[in-house]
């Protein structure tokens, strides 16, 4: 086990264009220590998120993580085994001009701004619930769901972008599905692929529309694999990709929304299309009575749209990726490797 807790200056603000604060061989399983999105400076109602996590230091990311063995054009799979709140408290803001329903630099109004509010939730593994209490002395109660809101590789062409964007690399997608028993797939641009992780989410509803989750520190157990080319089932995997045991999931980010639920349908049609056998227009009629389109966030630089599909409806059930994500969710002490 390759066991990865950075000190509060090695966290990263940027993904791209830093050195490896660790190196990991493709395979071995890596525990990761991830800090929330504001460092874990936020910890009362009274504090002031903008000045503990002034703009641009925020969503700290733990990377990168160099990987033996990938090479730039590959495909990384990265299989999160196992999450868990590394805390039993996490954190949710409303800030002024951000979140979905505030004026903001790319769609100003005329409304006041919206005044800084923080909440703080407690953790029930137990019950598998988050709860905070209101100003008026009520309970508010979700379920407990952790997932990690960014994972990504370093950018092609030497891009360094902030921790805060989605992009084909991967990077702050903000979808639930990126929790334990996921497979995500995403194209390796540079030797090593240089894997980030954070970001850390306890609950979150899907758009994320006043701007933050339920942000937690999280220590993740993961595993990777690079795909022979002949299992790519698709071509191009431009964008990433997800897998479970029960959906295959494409991901697409944009402003407008539109253009990032047209990026992921497309990559969708292909993959299936491609993984059936099927002509791209006999795939594009399926996903388009079989699919589940989510919005991952509607707060970010890009906006963030998933569409899945049940695997149960695939003709044929074909295995996908080489049967990567089987591989990699058994445990190798159970394989007998």
């Amino acid at each position: 086990m390759t066991r990865i807790h950075p000190r509060p200056e090695q966290f990263a603000f940027t993904v791209g264009g830093l050195p490896p604060i660790a190196v990991a061989d493709v395979g071995a399983d890596i525990e990761v220590f991830t800090e929330d999105c504001f460092s874990g400076q936020l910890t009362s109602v009274t504090d002031r998120p903008r000045e503990v996590a002034p703009w641009p230091r925020v969503n700290p990311l733990t990377g990168p993580i160099e990987l033996r063995g990938v090479r730039r054009g590959d495909v990384l799979a990265v299989h999160l085994v196992d999450l868990k709140p590394a805390r039993d408290w996490g954190v949710s803001t409303m800030s002024p001009n951000f979140g979905a329903l505030s004026g903001t630099r790319q769609s100003p109004n005329l409304q006041p701004e919206t005044a800084e509010h923080v909440w703080i939730w407690s953790v029930d593994p137990a019950a598998r619930t988050v709860r905070t209490g209101t100003a008026d002395g009520r309970e508010l109660v979700v379920p407990l769901r952790p997932f990690h809101g960014t994972v990504g590789v370093a950018p092609a062409h030497g891009e360094v972008r902030t921790s805060a964007v989605p992009d084909a690399f991967g990077g702050n997608l903000d979808v639930s599905m990126l929790g334990a028993g996921a497979t995500l797939y995403v194209r390796s641009n540079v030797d090593g692929a240089m894997l980030y992780l954070g970001d850390g989410h306890f609950a979150q509803g899907d758009g994320e529309f006043c701007g933050t989750a339920v942000e937690g520190a999280m220590v993740t157990r993961l595993r990777t694999a690079v795909l022979a080319e002949n299992h790519l089932d698709a071509g191009d995997v431009d964008w990433p990709r997800i897998e479970t045991d029960d959906e295959i999931i494409t991901i697409g980010a944009g402003r407008p929304l539109e253009d990032a639920a047209r990026v992921a349908v497309r990559a969708l049609v292909r993959w299936v299309a491609h993984g059936c056998g099927l002509s791209e227009h006999d795939s594009y009629q399926l996903v388009s009575q079989g699919c589940t389109t989510r919005v991952g966030n509607l707060v970010n630089p890009a906006y963030t749209v998933s569409v899945s599909l049940p695997k149960k409806l695939l003709p044929g059930r074909p295995t996908l990726m080489g049967g990567t994500h089987d591989r990699l969710r058994t445990d190798p002490a159970e394989a007998g490797a």
